[in-house]
């Protein structure tokens, strides 16, 4: 789980595995029946976090009967559990406004938050060098390495008997030729 704070329904909340009351002090063995209040929601909560990670979705927080799932090609498909039904959307058409009373609407709103939560990765335009080119690279916070690229694929680059992958890549720019405004 990615959350480090559960609060359940009668307001008191569990972080770092403590039970807490709504104004952040500790609650004691006085409180036994509320505690288990709590501990039980938190235990729902927690198994329902690890069966969608075990079934590969991710779960709306601010709508939980929303879920999602990644079609691999771009397109998220939202799914609300309580009736089945379902709509994809692609990060792309996040622009698009819909009413209120759309049926789309809560399926937009989860949308939102599903990519809000999942950020476009960083570009990495050193995975499209062409042979030729000199390239500036950052490797694992080193910032000194040049590559230059003779007619094979940069992905398979070993250069100075060091294999460099480009996952070690954190940063990277063409030096040449230079790129032109």
């Amino acid at each position: 789980m990615s959350d480090t704070r559960f609060t359940a329904s009668n307001g008191l909340y569990v972080e770092n595995g403590q039970t807490y009351l709504p104004d952040g002090t500790r609650a004691n063995a006085d409180l036994c029946s509320v505690r288990a209040v709590v501990l039980i929601e938190y235990g729902a909560h927690q198994a329902q976090a690890e069966r969608d990670a075990a079934l590969g979705r991710w779960r709306s927080v601010e709508h939980p009967d929303f879920v999602a799932y990644d079609h691999g090609d771009g397109r998220i498909r939202f799914l609300r559990e309580l009736d089945g039904v379902s709509y994809s959307f692609a990060r792309d058409s996040m622009s698009i406004r819909y009413p209120a009373e759309c049926a789309e609407f809560f399926f937009l709103v989860v949308a939102r938050e599903f990519f809000e939560a999942h950020p476009e990765p960083e570009p990495k335009p050193w995975l499209d060098a062409q042979p030729g080119e000199v390239w500036l690279l950052t490797v694992n916070g080193d910032d000194s390495r040049i590559v230059t690229l003779i007619g094979f694929d940069f992905r398979d680059f070993h250069g100075d008997y060091i294999l460099l992958r480009s996952d070690s890549i954190t940063a990277g720019r063409r030096i040449w030729p230079e790129v032109s405004a």
